[in-house]
């Protein structure tokens, strides 16, 4: 067989393996869309059908009415908001610090968040639910603010540091030696290269505060009016009367779920940037 064919058959594979990938991929997104136009008899009858026989499009104006979607869309907003712009903040500035300076422990550290990672958020969730509710966290969407940042430490940081550790440390030197600060040159001249790692995080901090459900349900559970999307839409499925009405609950959820696709959308270029952009070389 010549190159030229062995090529042509491995590109054939490679694509082949992709779009299967990618239907799979899909399939739920449609089969929940398709599902948030059916009656809840006929979800429940229907089996594995993808499209309704007959069209409901009430479903999304009985979600948002029984979900309370203008109150719980605010606190999502207010929630995902607020939680990106303390970890894009805070993680710039300890990814930054731990990349360019020496201090005591800095490798137990990066060691620590690094082992942090891989906990899994149900098994953390008790202890950081007994420890915010000594320090009064509880019940407020501040609360709820300052845990999601926390926990997001970890991930981020590392994301951060190991953008950083590529830049050449020549840039801050140059600025150190014409009189700037370490907290001016972080502001004047790190940030603005940072740019393509921080949309990063900022994508993914949002997806992940967005798509938080069990740590807002736990702080929540006595001021329903502070609840998020999230929680609203997975209640629900419980219309009081013994029947789940799963095709109202994905209703809610496909209007929940467009924030995230409308952001990712806009800023698929500077994601894409912050996971391939080389360093600046030295």
């Amino acid at each position: 067989m010549s190159r030229k064919a062995n090529r042509t058959r491995n590109m054939f594979l490679l694509y082949a393996g992709l779009t299967i990938i990618i239907c799979l991929l899909v399939f739920p997104l449609i089969y929940a869309v398709g599902g948030s136009f059916k009656s809840t008899e006929e979800f429940l009858l229907g089996g594995m059908k993808v499209f309704p026989k007959a069209w409901h499009p009430e479903n999304y104006a009985k979600a948002w009415k029984q979900a309370n979607f203008a109150r719980y869309t605010f606190n999502s907003v207010f929630f995902a908001a607020a939680s990106v712009l303390g970890i894009m903040v805070t993680t710039s500035m300890t990814g930054y610090t731990m990349s360019r300076c020496n201090f005591p422990g800095k490798n137990l550290l990066a060691g620590t968040f690094g082992f942090m990672m891989f906990l899994i958020g149900a098994v953390t969730l008790f202890p950081i639910f007994q420890l915010c509710r000594k320090l009064g966290l509880l019940d407020s969407v501040w609360g709820m603010v300052i845990t999601q940042v926390a926990t997001a430490q970890p991930f981020f940081c590392i994301l951060v540091l190991g953008y950083c550790n590529g830049i050449s440390k020549e840039i801050d030197e140059a600025a150190i030696i014409d009189g700037a600060s370490f907290f001016k040159v972080y502001t004047t001249i790190m940030l603005p290269i940072m740019k393509p790692i921080l949309a990063t995080t900022g994508i993914l901090a949002f997806r992940d505060a967005w798509n938080n459900y069990m740590m807002p349900l736990a702080f929540t559970l006595s001021r329903s009016e502070l609840r998020p999307l999230t929680v609203g839409v997975v209640l629900l499925k419980d219309q009081g009367d013994g029947v789940a009405a799963w095709s109202t609950m994905l209703a809610g959820t496909v209007m929940s779920i467009a924030p995230i696709l409308v952001v990712y959308l806009f800023l698929n270029r500077y994601f894409i940037e912050g996971i391939t952009a080389g360093a600046v070389k030295g």
